[in-house]
């Protein structure tokens, strides 16, 4: 078995990724190994919002902010709740986790971010912020599992 150096813990602040980030702090901990976390948005959720239908705020009237004012209010959220609340489950660390967001689709980013990043082990929750998307599209987790370049924990 190799050893674990790197672990990409993907979060998205609900309780299934804090789990996953607790598990990963302690097997970080004990392995000597660096963390990244990867929050990935999706831009369906910036049609949603800039529509005012995700339930975050869009503006008086609903809809009028621009695709990019929502891009920025969502990003500026995740900068100040998901990654703080992620890096808090974490616990202490050797080294400060490297925080990294982007946009896309969150399996596939997941697993474009392990390969360029050399990641050894990923740690991902089994349930997100998903809900009837989940049923609709199929579990990230799941989907990380199947075309990670590396191995995957699923923590529950």
């Amino acid at each position: 078995m190799s050893t674990i150096k790197h672990i990409l813990v993907p979060t998205d602040g609900s309780e299934g990724a804090l789990k996953a980030a607790s598990f990963a702090g302690d097997l970080a901990r004990s392995l000597d190994a660096r963390v990244s976390l990867l929050l990935v948005q999706s831009d369906d959720l910036l049609v949603a919002s800039a529509w005012g239908a995700s339930g975050f705020p869009a503006g008086p009237p609903q809809g009028t902010m621009s695709v990019e004012e929502v891009r920025n209010m969502l990003e500026k959220r995740v900068r100040e709740k998901e990654l703080p609340d992620t890096v808090k489950a974490l616990g202490k660390l050797n080294a400060a986790p490297e925080l990294a967001t982007t946009w896309g689709q969150a399996a596939e980013e997941i697993s474009r971010f392990a390969t360029e990043n050399y990641v050894d082990l990923v740690v991902i929750g089994s349930h997100g912020r998903s809900g009837i998307r989940k049923a609709i599209l199929g579990s990230v987790s799941h989907a990380v599992a199947n075309h990670a370049p590396c191995p995957v924990t699923i923590v529950r």
